[in-house]
């Protein structure tokens, strides 16, 4: 875990997993020969003997005015991926969170810089062991997101996502 303050805002790394992996698994390119062919530059700070790259699967913990902002939540576990370094994960993410004092219940916020697979994974989580049941996590719960839309409107909520909602266009958003 590294830690920076940046004025009165705290930034926390929380690491996921990390470790040398094929680097095709990112990047088609990053294959062991390649990988060798620029070794002088990227060993071993980079990359290991052979040729996989290392990488970290973090996030990124905000905090600010009493407001907390997860950037980015991982692969997340019990996915199924392709990838076998990242497939029916069961790491220790969201206790790593408990343990710094942060429980998945007290993010107000996510931010998802993109949607690619290691950056949305904590966004669901498996309810039970049968995998039959998945729901959100619970991280960000509170607010609500909206992309591409100006600022000060809401979205736009059709009456049925309303009435199962339980909310009207005349209600505030929860």
């Amino acid at each position: 875990m590294n830690q920076w303050t940046v004025g009165a805002v705290r930034i926390t790394r929380i690491v996921e997993s990390h470790g040398p992996w094929d680097g095709t698994i990112l990047m088609p390119d990053a294959t062991p020969e390649n990988v060798h062919r620029e070794r002088d530059w990227l060993y071993p700070t980079f990359c290991d003997d052979a040729g996989r790259l290392r990488m970290s699967i973090h996030a990124f913990l905000v905090e600010s005015q009493r407001t907390r902002i997860i950037v980015d939540t991982c692969v997340g576990n019990d996915k199924l991926r392709p990838q076998p370094e990242w497939n029916k994960l069961r790491l220790p993410f969201l206790d790593d969170l408990e343990k710094i004092g942060c429980p998945r219940e007290s993010i107000d916020r996510v931010v998802c810089t993109h949607l690619h697979v290691d950056h949305v994974g904590w966004n669901t989580m498996l309810r039970d062991r049968a995998g039959r049941s998945w729901s959100t996590t619970g991280i960000g719960s509170r607010t609500r997101c909206g992309w591409n839309r100006p600022r000060g409107t809401r979205p736009a909520i059709s009456r049925s996502a309303s009435r199962r909602r339980g909310t009207t266009r005349s209600s505030p958003a929860t």
